[in-house]
């Protein structure tokens, strides 16, 4: 897993939705803040037959950045990125690869696909969201997350729409929030705020001060579920509280101790994620090849090996059992070898053995599991995958506590993955040495591929370093485990004297143990210490000769675990004990069943213990070989002949079974009949009903895909009637004429306006153009428009109609979106008033340039940062200049007038830019083109300034005086 980035690494929120998921992305993202510091993938099973509309469709509720995937893609907080039709998507560092998706018919899970690539990419910080959807897509992604300690939030059942991936991923017991959509980014944004995950605090800061809280929090759990979850690491327990302080907004492990001491739901939750209880078919696929390669083999070279025994700890909810039995049978099929497999696969929790055994798993495992497989060991149903009776029946599960409970014995391989991690040293050790006592002479030892041996690697030899898979070494002495708390099941009630704190028994103690533990083995024959239920407590010796492991659940009642023979003697002596309060008791069997030849005496003792009202009992097997019958006589007890007193018994049973046969066997034949009818036809449904399945995983693949379509096309719908009444309403509502034409020129649409221009009316809608009478005075209107339609330029035209109103039209062509022509469109907007203005404006403009030119007057404007003057013609031909001639800088201006002058007339534009005077008014004389000189008189004000109040535009007037001096002289 990679973690340490060059770049920081943006924060990812991965979103799974299917059918009905529209509606809920819809209500979530409107509720989104502008701003919320992360990034959206959301992956969706789109049909690859249809465009997705799903960009539009958020843009119209979100001002989120929005973009359809690319190979490469970088991330960016802010933004939602949408995963693209048959596509696969992964996450590497900050940037998202996409991957064509297998175009064999199958299940696609791009939400299992993209989740799990997220909780390898980014850990615990790894967030996943389920909304609605069928099926189960997004269950194997949301336990991945879960191993990695993430963070999985739900829709509840009550507002998706369709249940089936709310509901599987509900079903994990991993969830961290389950809530409707518009409820989710609040609480999102409050999980991702809090100081652990924005990693301004941690947890180890908060224990330094807190130091009894963990410990109240292991008794509780402990109170609770009866595992006592100090054997673990101190820092797997506090990366699970830290998450759940998290989910819970909580500061202190003060709170959260509140909440958890009054919430069996919060009980529940931190019991399930510390469990940890995660796996997969197949998980790591390289290592059960290396098992059928280098293990397999090993195990089964024995040409008269009857059984292979297997144990599968730790087996959470079964998948690596099954998986393990899958391999197993499947290369016994093929190199033909008859030999019974019997698996042993234990938990310590109840709920997950459970469902192990009912081996019902949702149909997403078709990521890790190959159709093949599936078809030989699986059967369809609607809602996933059942394990197939042959494939169960060759796996017992129970309930084992591997730390108190007597481990299995004879074992061929034992599996036990992904548990040590968790776990400290000194218990991994004692786990160690428990399997090494339960396997056989060089059998075989499977672990996680991130364990190690630790102190016990002396005990195996390496057979595959990379995949953990280890044999057990000949003569190896483990060593003696020290005192443990043990690790109680539900069942049981934890006792006062029960802490969560790990033993610290003296190095003297436990050597001191272990002369007694030597001396107790060399002393006494094989025996067994019992409660008074009969539960195994403690085992001396080798009694494998006295107890069989009977098929079916776990049991560790001693006389369940009895041969048939001696149950009914043990039985009765404990009897005794218990009721007649007698001890020792004792009985010798003489030619017992697996014992010939010999005299086996069986003794049961009470063990008092003063200070516990609780009984415990002894049981002794002693076995002795019969000289002759003399010796018999002269034992102090009598020997009872077992052989003797059952002969009589099994006469008369075996009279009444050959009766049974007899009867049974007329039955038999009655029904063979018609069982090869019932056979033939069984085998006719059985392929139909494959082929059922096999059309209706397809079926229901494709209506997930047009269910999602649907939803975006009637979302498009509905902005298109909504669209649509908005253009005729602004249509209707405006005086401008609007006639819409098709590409072959005839009516699509048109405005009331053009009705009253023209003779079209509704039932002209679909008439071609021409059919119609055009419009008064415009005789060139269908030339115009079949010009427009070949060389797409536009036409306008000004029009007078009888009533003398004038209209401008314009015809233009019709563009698509992409720009392609699809027709004509053509408008009449009134233009009367504007006619009338023009013309007023005309006669005033006249008016004006009569008086100007009467009063010898030009305009002019002076741009004041550029220098750039604009001027009326008549200021240059009033000095004799043609208009060209004439300087537009003020400068090159300033230089023709007369030296004398020109002081004066800058100081006067000076005074007025400087705010001194209100308007700028001089007269001064000016060189003509003929080098003579003109009295003009300029007069002019300032008309603009920038936000500082600098003066940027100024304007006046110029008139030539010159006649008005000369007067003025006359």
């Amino acid at each position: 897993m990679s973690h340490s980035k060059v770049e920081e690494a943006i924060p990812v929120v991965a979103i799974g939705a299917s059918a009905g998921g529209l509606e809920a992305l819809q209500a979530f993202f409107k509720v989104v803040p502008p701003e919320p510091g992360v990034a959206f993938v959301v992956i969706q099973h789109l049909s690859p037959d249809y465009k997705s509309f799903m960009d539009e469709l958020l843009g119209r509720i979100t001002t989120l950045d929005i973009q359809v995937i690319e190979d490469g893609t970088q991330l960016k907080t802010n933004t939602i990125f949408l995963i693209p039709p048959r596509k696969n998507l992964s996450l590497f560092h900050n940037q998202l690869f996409l991957e064509d998706q297998s175009q064999r018919k199958s299940l696609h899970l791009p939400v299992d696909i993209f989740f799990r690539s997220l909780a390898s990419e980014r850990g615990k910080d790894a967030i996943g969201i389920i909304l609605s959807g069928t099926g189960s897509d997004g269950t194997l992604g949301t336990k991945a997350i879960k191993e990695y300690g993430g963070m999985i939030m739900v829709q509840d059942e009550e507002s998706s729409k369709f249940d089936g991936m709310p509901r599987n991923t509900i079903a994990t017991g991993l969830t961290d929030y389950i809530l409707p959509p518009e409820k989710m980014p609040e609480a999102l944004l409050g999980y991702l705020k809090h100081p652990f995950i924005e990693k301004s605090s941690s947890i180890d800061s908060i224990l330094k001060q807190e130091t009894d809280v963990l410990s109240k929090i292991l008794m509780i759990l402990r109170d609770y579920s009866g595992a006592d979850f100090s054997f673990y690491k101190e820092k797997t327990i506090t990366r699970r509280l830290e998450r759940r302080l998290s989910v819970n907004h909580f500061q202190t492990l003060e709170e959260y101790l509140e909440l958890l001491s009054e919430s069996d739901k919060e009980k529940e939750i931190l019991y399930r994620e510390l469990l940890i209880g995660v796996t997969s078919f197949f998980r790591d696929p390289e290592a059960f090849e290396s098992i059928r390669k280098n293990i397999l083999p090993e195990l089964l070279k024995q040409s008269d090996k009857k059984t292979l025994r297997i144990w599968v700890a730790a087996t959470s909810t079964g998948e690596e059992a099954y998986s393990i039995a899958i391999l197993v049978m499947e290369y016994l099929k093929t190199n033909g070898i008859n030999t019974d497999l019997k698996i042993f696969a234990t938990d310590i929790d109840n709920e997950s053995i459970e469902i192990a055994g009912q081996g019902f798993y949702p149909e997403s495992i078709v990521a890790d599991v190959s159709p093949e497989i599936l078809a030989k060991y699986f059967e369809k149903n609607e809602n996933g995958y059942k394990v197939s009776e042959g494939l169960r029946k060759k796996i017992i599960f129970a309930t084992h506590n591997i730390l108190k409970d007597p481990p299995f014995s004879k074992i061929d391989l034992i599996s036990c993955r992904n548990l040590f991690i968790y776990l400290k040293p000194q218990i991994q050790e004692k786990i160690y040495s428990t399997f090494y006592f339960s396997l056989k002479s060089k059998s075989f030892l499977f672990v996680g591929a991130s364990e190690s041996l630790g102190n016990m690697q002396s005990a195996f030899t390496p057979v595959d370093s990379k995949w953990k898979l280890f044999r057990a070494r000949e003569g190896f002495k483990p060593p003696f485990a020290p005192n443990i708390p043990h690790l109680r099941t539900s069942s049981e009630k934890p006792t006062k004297s029960q802490s969560p704190v790990t033993d610290k028994t003296s190095h003297n103690h436990v050597k001191l143990d272990k002369m007694l533990e030597m001396i107790i083995h060399d002393l006494l024959p094989p025996s067994v210490i019992i409660d008074e239920n009969f539960n195994l407590i403690h085992v001396i010796n080798n009694i494998n000769d006295y107890i069989n492991l009977p098929s079916g659940k776990f049991t560790n009642n001693f006389l369940s675990l009895l041969n048939e023979d001696l149950r009914m003697v043990v039985s009765g002596l404990l009897r005794q004990l218990r009721t007649e309060n007698q001890t020792p008791a004792s009985e010798t069997l003489k030619n017992a069943k697996g014992f010939p030849g010999k005299l086996l005496r069986i003794e049961t003792r009470r063990l008092n213990q003063n200070q516990d009202s609780f009984k415990y009992f002894i049981v002794s097997f002693t076995e002795k070989e019969i000289k002759n019958d003399t010796e018999t006589q002269s034992s102090e007890e009598r020997p009872t002949d077992l052989n003797e007193k059952q002969s009589e018994a099994y006469y008369e049973l075996e009279k009444e079974l050959q009766y049974t046969k007899e009867t049974l066997q007329a039955t038999v034949e009655e029904l063979e009949t018609s069982n090869e009818e019932l056979q033939s036809s069984n085998e006719e449904l059985i392929a139909s009903n494959e082929e059922l399945q096999s059309t209706n995983e397809e079926l229901q693949s494709v209506n997930e895909e047009l269910y999602t379509v649907n939803s975006e096309h009637q979302d498009k719908i509905e902005e298109l009637t909504k669209l649509n009444n908005d253009i005729n309403n602004l249509l209707k509502n405006t005086d401008i004429g609007t006639l819409f034409l098709d590409s072959h020129l005839c009516i699509r649409k048109f405005t009331p306006v053009v009705s009253k221009l023209t003779n079209i009316i509704e039932m002209d809608i679909g008439r071609p153009i021409h059919h119609i009478s055009v419009p008064e005075n415009y005789g060139a209107f269908i030339e115009d428009i079949k010009k427009v339609l070949n060389d797409l330029q536009p036409v306008e035209k000004e029009i007078c109609d009888n009533s003398g109103q004038w209209h401008l039209v314009k015809i233009m062509p019709y563009r698509t979106e992409e720009n392609a022509v699809d027709g004509i469109i053509i408008t009449f907007v009134n233009i009367s008033t504007l006619k009338k203005e023009t013309k007023r404006a005309d006669i005033a403009a006249a008016r004006l340039e009569q008086a100007m030119d009467a009063g010898k007057m030009a305009w002019w404007e002076w741009d004041i940062p550029s220098g750039n003057v604009t001027y009326d013609d008549k200021k240059a031909t009033m000095l004799g200049y043609h208009p060209d001639e004439f300087p537009n800088q003020i400068y090159k201006i300033t230089e023709l007038i007369h030296p004398e002058d020109f002081e004066s007339s800058m100081q006067a534009m000076r005074d007025h830019l400087a705010g001194k005077k209100e308007n700028y008014e001089v007269t001064y004389r000016i060189k003509r083109k003929d080098n003579t000189y003109g009295r003009f008189f300029d007069k002019g004000g300032v008309v603009a300034w920038d936000e500082t109040g600098k003066p940027l535009k100024l304007t006046g007037i110029v008139a030539d005086v010159s006649s008005l001096n000369l007067q003025q002289k006359a």
